[in-house]
C-alpha cells in the first residue's frame, strides 16, 4: 500500500514538473506593448518619483525574483526538501532514532515558517499593490502576523492548541 502512494507521488511530482517546463518556456514573458499611450493634458509620463536607482537595469536578485525558472526550481528543491524530512520522520527503523525525533520538530518550524513569510509578504505585496508605502504595507504584514498571534494564543487558553 505505501509503495503504491509512493509511486503514484513520484508520477504526480513528474506531471507537475513536466508541465511548468511546459508553461514556462512558451516565452509568454516576452510580450511587448506596441504602442503606448501618452499621457493628455501636460502631465508626466508617470515615473517622476522613481529613483535612478530604481530606473536602472536591477539588482540580480531582482532578476531572478521575476524569472519564473528561478522560482519553479526554488519551489521544486523546498517541496523535495520538506518531502525528505517527512520521509525521515516516519521512517522506518533503518533510520537512526536521532534523526527521526529531530525530523518533528523541523518539520513543524519549517511550515510555520512558510506560513508565516507567505502571510506577511502576501499582505504586504497586496498593500503595495493598492498603493501603500512601504511602512504601511510593513504595518499590514505585522498586523495580519500578530493577529495570528493572538487567535494562536485564544485557542491554546481556551484548550483547543
Amino acid at each position: 500500500m505505501a509503495q503504491t502512494g509512493l509511486f503514484l507521488g513520484f508520477v504526480l511530482g513528474v506531471a507537475l514538473l513536466a508541465l511548468t517546463v511546459f508553461l514556462t518556456g512558451r516565452g509568454w514573458r516576452q510580450y511587448s506593448v506596441t504602442s503606448v499611450p501618452t499621457p493628455t493634458g501636460g502631465g508626466s509620463s508617470g515615473n517622476a518619483g522613481e529613483s535612478e536607482r530604481e530606473r536602472g537595469s536591477g539588482t540580480a536578485a531582482r532578476r531572478w525574483a521575476d524569472d519564473p525558472t528561478v522560482l519553479s526550481l526554488v519551489f521544486l528543491l523546498a517541496a523535495l526538501g520538506f518531502g525528505a524530512v517527512a520521509v525521515l520522520f516516519v521512517g522506518g527503523s533503518t533510520i537512526p532514532e536521532g534523526v527521526s525525533d529531530a525530523a518533528g520538530p523541523v518539520l513543524v518550524a519549517g511550515t510555520l515558517t512558510v506560513v508565516i513569510t507567505y502571510l506577511f509578504y502576501g499582505t504586504y505585496h497586496a498593500a503595495r499593490g493598492r498603493g501603500l508605502e512601504r511602512s504601511q504595507a510593513a504595518l499590514l504584514g505585522s498586523w495580519v502576523l500578530g493577529l495570528l498571534f493572538v487567535v494562536g494564543v485564544a485557542l491554546r487558553l481556551v484548550g483547543l492548541l
